[in-house]
């Protein structure tokens, strides 16, 4: 069973196209420097009751083992920063998902 760490975050509109190149930033970094993470993903709102903008970052690992293994260093926080740093107060937060009855999914 997989488990998802998801971090959550609203920006204000004008930050928006430094937010996305922050998740480029952010998705590169999990790619080369954190081979535990199996994969990861991005969403952004467009309607809903959350503020504009909010995003969802999610990375996959194996199980809360992986998770718990894969050490985050200085590069993890600099990479971070930006995002962090144009976060509207109180709107970040993280949290750690099961992928509970995966075979009831499906793709088409």
């Amino acid at each position: 069973m997989s488990v998802f760490d998801v971090n959550q975050w609203s920006i204000s509109p004008p930050d928006r196209e430094a937010c996305e190149q922050a998740i480029t930033a952010l998705a590169e970094h999990a790619r080369t420097v954190h081979p535990a993470a199996r994969s990861f993903r991005t969403y952004r709102q467009s309607y809903g009751p959350l503020p504009m903008w909010t995003y969802f970052a999610l990375f996959e690992y194996e199980s809360a083992k992986a998770w718990d293994e894969d050490a985050e260093t200085p590069a993890c926080r600099e990479v971070w920063a930006p995002i962090f740093a144009m976060a509207q107060p109180g709107s970040f937060h993280s949290s750690l998902w099961a992928d509970a009855q995966r075979e009831s999914w499906f793709e088409r």
